[in-house]
C-alpha cells in the first residue's frame, strides 16, 4: 500500500499518511485539514533524512511546484550527499576484519602458539610470518 505525502492547512505539519480518506490533522489537536502534497514518498523520505524542519520541507515542495528543474536538481545533490555519507561511515569503520570472509571474529595468534606450531611443522607451519586468525573460518594472516 503506497502512502501519500500530506501538509496540514493549519499548523504546516508535513507527513505520510496511509488513508487517502484521512481528512483531519490530529498531531497537536490543531485539526487542521489534510492537503495531499505533489512530493513523493520516496522524496519525503530523503528529504526528512536531511532535515525534518517543516520549513524546509515546506520550502521544497514549493520548489518543486514552482521549479521542476531546480527541485530535481537539489534531490540529486542531497542523494549524493546522504551516499557519500553513508560511504564515509563504512570506511571510518576500523574495526579489524578477517580478508577472507569478512568476521569481525578473529584473534591475534600468539608467541607462543606460532612457537608450537613451528616446532611441530617446520618450515610447513601455517602460521610462519602471521599475526591473526580469523575463529569463523580458521583463515590467517
Amino acid at each position: 500500500m503506497s502512502r501519500i505525502v500530506v501538509k496540514c492547512e493549519k499548523c504546516g505539519a508535513v507527513g505520510l499518511c496511509n488513508d487517502t480518506d484521512q481528512l483531519i490533522h490530529k498531531v497537536n489537536n490543531c485539526n487542521g485539514n489534510l492537503k495531499k502534497t505533489n512530493i513523493s514518498e520516496n522524496d519525503f523520505d530523503l528529504l526528512h533524512d536531511i532535515s525534518d524542519d517543516k520549513n524546509f520541507l515546506q520550502a521544497m515542495i514549493d520548489l518543486k511546484e514552482k521549479d521542476i528543474i531546480e527541485y530535481n536538481l537539489k534531490m540529486s545533490q542531497f542523494k549524493s550527499q546522504l551516499e557519500q555519507q553513508k560511504s564515509n561511515k563504512v570506511q571510518n569503520d576500523n574495526t579489524p576484519r578477517c580478508p577472507h570472509c569478512r568476521s569481525t571474529n578473529i584473534r591475534p595468534i600468539s608467541g607462543l602458539n606460532r612457537g608450537a606450531s613451528i616446532a611441530m611443522w617446520g618450515i610447513f607451519s601455517k602460521k610462519i610470518n602471521k599475526s591473526f586468525e580469523c575463529l569463523n573460518c580458521k583463515y590467517t594472516w
